[in-house]
């Protein structure tokens, strides 16, 4: 590693010394803590099928790190605390693998066991690298690409939306023998680091909070589901992942509905399983947690690093109400809740005194909506196909995440073990299913003929 961040000059002039953490960044530097040290990793994982040439791929990953001080950050502790510091300069290795000597069915054995092995390796927070990369070669012209990061300093955008725009860049000009044609990074997340702190001693921050004072007036923890099948042994073993796959025909009336009722598709699926909820809990007030963002800044939306936020979204759920009542009052929560989200989570917590340990304090489950285009980067000469990845686990007991790709939704359900079997999963999904065909069914259109009776495609797999 090269010099620590006091050392590191920025454009706007002002030097990293012993930054604070962001209040995410705290959060999960805490969870790291409390639960190990895999399960924030982030791991990017590609096929490459083509003349690669190796050289100008690592080339191009370690200008992505020279570039962006988040890739260059560490964690160590100081008076007790962590604090974030970025090194002048950081190498970060690409060693090869090579299978071509093994069978071909080996070689695809033998890689599988390498990326298993590769996402158990922990990251070291205090001493970084918080990037590391590895190549696997299984022929001549057919490779695997793994980059991973820890979450502290990354998140879907930051991946999607500029680390893998820049490596198309980069790795056209590197083939070629030319320098970078990127302009220098204006932003780094230390900046926003800066703002949040500033932000929050301003005059807006008061009348934030304010609404969420309001809105969260009296609220208690969503209580553990009544399908919960504690199984005893489990607490300590990975999560499961089940998807679902919604028929054609019904995304696409689903997709109608939002259009005429002037909601989001995500509107519409948050309404429907706050039905599904209903009916595991007592009392009609739920809450669930979903993810935001702090990019609602022009000036973060380049920059690379950890900008989530969690956000509650609590609704009156009586049994009597039909579907759409209910969805428009989903509506102007999350249309109330998206205007007042740059209020840290963990600060919010705090000063609702309702802070405990980790994101899950007012409730165990969490759903989101991916809207990040995962559109993988486009190297020259290469086909490049993306090998399967998911998300870090987030820690809820339940974690319901959409998906809009290729045309199609898909729902991933994700659940410890230790408090939902299998059983459970399923039948979470099952009921969130029957529910949208019962909206698309309320709120009928000529689209409706056949719409009954469709079965979506579920597929589960180990996490």
């Amino acid at each position: 590693m090269g010099d620590e961040a006091g050392a590191t000059d920025h454009p706007g002039g002002h030097r990293r010394e012993g930054l604070p953490l962001s209040y995410a960044q705290q959060s999960m530097w805490f969870l790291e803590r409390l639960a190990g040290t895999t399960l924030y990793a982030v791991p990017m994982t590609f096929r490459l099928a083509g003349e690669l040439d190796q050289a100008a791929l690592h080339r191009s990953i370690e200008e992505l790190v020279r570039r962006h001080e988040a890739l260059r950050t560490r964690f160590p502790v100081v008076d007790g605390q962590p604090v974030q510091r970025v090194d002048r300069d950081a190498a970060v290795p690409l060693p090869l693998t090579d299978l071509t000597a093994l069978a071909p069915k080996e070689r695809e054995a033998e890689a599988a066991r390498f990326l298993d092995a590769d996402l158990g390796q922990p990251f070291d927070l205090a001493r970084g690298p918080v990037i590391r990369a590895a190549l696997i070669r299984l022929a001549p012209r057919e490779h695997i690409i793994r980059i991973t990061t820890h979450h502290m300093v990354s998140d879907a955008w930051s991946w999607w939306s500029v680390l893998f725009r820049e490596l198309e860049r980069l790795y056209a000009a590197h083939v070629r023998g030319l320098p970078s044609p990127l302009p220098p990074v204006a932003t780094h997340y230390a900046d926003f680091v800066r703002w949040q702190r500033d932000w929050l001693e301003g005059p807006v921050y008061p009348r934030q909070l304010a609404y969420w004072r309001k809105a969260l007036a009296g609220v208690t923890p969503l209580p553990e589901l009544s399908l919960a099948r504690p199984t005893a042994g489990r607490a300590q073993e990975p999560p499961v992942t089940r998807w679902l796959t919604f028929p054609q025909p019904l995304y696409d009336r689903l997709r109608e509905i939002s259009r005429r009722e002037h909601v989001t598709l995500y509107m519409l699926l948050l309404t429907a399983f706050k039905q599904v909820l209903r009916r595991y809990v007592p009392g009609d007030d739920i809450l669930v947690a979903t993810r935001g963002g702090f990019r609602s800044r022009v000036e973060f939306e380049r920059a690379v690093g950890f900008f989530v936020n969690v956000l509650p979204l609590r609704t009156r759920v009586p049994e009597t109400t039909g579907f759409r009542p209910l969805l428009h009052d989903v509506r102007r929560t999350m249309i109330g809740v998206y205007a007042h989200r740059d209020v840290p989570y963990e600060r919010l917590m705090a000063e609702l005194g309702l802070k405990r340990p980790g994101f899950r304090s007012v409730t165990n489950v969490c759903v989101s909506f991916q809207s990040t285009p995962e559109v993988p980067p486009a190297l020259e000469g290469l086909d490049v196909t993306p090998i399967d990845h998911h998300d870090p686990f987030s820690g809820y007991d339940i974690d319901l995440g959409f998906y809009e790709e290729d045309g199609a939704l898909r729902a991933l359900l994700t659940h410890r073990r230790a408090q939902y079997d299998d059983t459970a999963a399923a039948r979470l999904l099952d009921d969130l299913h029957r529910a949208l065909l019962a909206a698309a069914q309320e709120l009928p259109s000529p689209q409706m003929q056949g719409m009954q009776g469709m079965q979506g495609n579920q597929e589960k797999e180990d996490a």
